[in-house]
């Protein structure tokens, strides 16, 4: 859990915008579940969407004992092939399960609301930036769209909510993965694997494959897939997408997902955090090196 977090830490130090367009992305995919799942939940919100797709609900066949993680595509599917009912679950209950409040996000936010407006009072008054506070003045604005995409999603759940099929046969998973996991059209992004190493792995994707911190290994779902299933999905985007139900956790960041919208979002906060700091270009710099720097 603590590598998984320094992990992304470490990825917001370096690459803030990134972490922008991912949350951009992961609102998106939660906004878009409201209007089809509210007709077997009426209470789903934006809570529940972002909940659903980090795999906050698992489904466990009665009749094998086996445990799937699915995401919304998957749920929907099952409730409309009537293999599953999904349960009334509330905000607060979403809520209860995470390790940040809003007031927490609201402290966080006026924190750095703080600098702001300290940095702006001294443009005001002529006074000089350092390239330092320049700077930071990117990693806020990225922080708090970050924070307005994110504010709905629980962070740190322990726990899921469960739902039990009284049976999912093998044929129903096949229809599922063939009617949820095959791409209509693949993003931009998507890379899937050479062919030469279809033997060693092939549901190896563009950042989508989970990942063991502590041995830095990718985790490789597909020996968990029964054959025939495999044999269904195998050499095609739908083998991660299809070895992550049997995983703990799934993927939040799914590339071959991503469309033109989610590249223009990407390249816009790009532009955004690199160039406020461009602000700092007339800044007097000790030494020559630095000033090329």
């Amino acid at each position: 859990m603590y590598l998984h977090k320094l992990k992304w830490a470490s990825v917001t130090v370096l690459i803030p915008e990134g972490i922008l367009a991912i949350a951009f992305t992961q609102w998106r995919h939660a906004r878009s579940t409201i209007p089809k799942m509210r007709r077997f939940v009426p209470a789903w919100t934006l809570h529940h969407g972002f909940y659903a797709e980090m795999g906050g609900f698992k489904v466990v066949d009665e009749t094998t004992g086996q445990e799937y993680t699915f995401r919304t595509p998957q749920l929907h599917w099952l409730a409309q092939s009537g293999l599953i009912n999904l349960p009334e679950i509330t905000n607060k209950d979403i809520r209860d399960k995470s390790k940040a409040s809003r007031l927490a996000k609201t402290l966080a936010c006026l924190q750095s609301a703080q600098f702001l407006v300290s940095s702006l009072a001294r443009v005001v008054q002529n006074l000089p930036l350092t390239t330092l506070e320049i700077g930071t003045l990117p990693f806020i604005g990225c922080t708090w769209l970050t924070y307005y995409f994110w504010w709905a999603k629980a962070v740190d759940m322990e726990t899921s909510t469960i739902i039990y099929a009284p049976s999912i046969s093998k044929d129903d998973l096949r229809r599922l993965a063939e009617a949820t996991c095959f791409a209509k059209k693949s993003g931009s992004w998507y890379r899937p694997a050479f062919k030469e190493i279809h033997s060693r792995g092939w549901d190896f994707y563009w950042f989508e494959k989970s990942t063991d911190m502590k041995t830095l290994s990718i985790v490789r779902g597909n020996k968990l897939v029964p054959s025939e299933l495999y044999d269904f999905v195998k050499h095609s985007e739908a083998e991660t997408r299809v070895a992550s139900w049997y995983l703990p956790s799934v993927s939040e960041f799914l590339a071959s997902e991503w469309d033109n919208v989610n590249d223009t979002v990407l390249v816009l906060a790009g532009w955004f955090f690199n160039g406020l700091h461009l602000a700092a270009w007339n800044s007097q710099f000790p030494t020559q090196v630095e000033s090329l720097l």
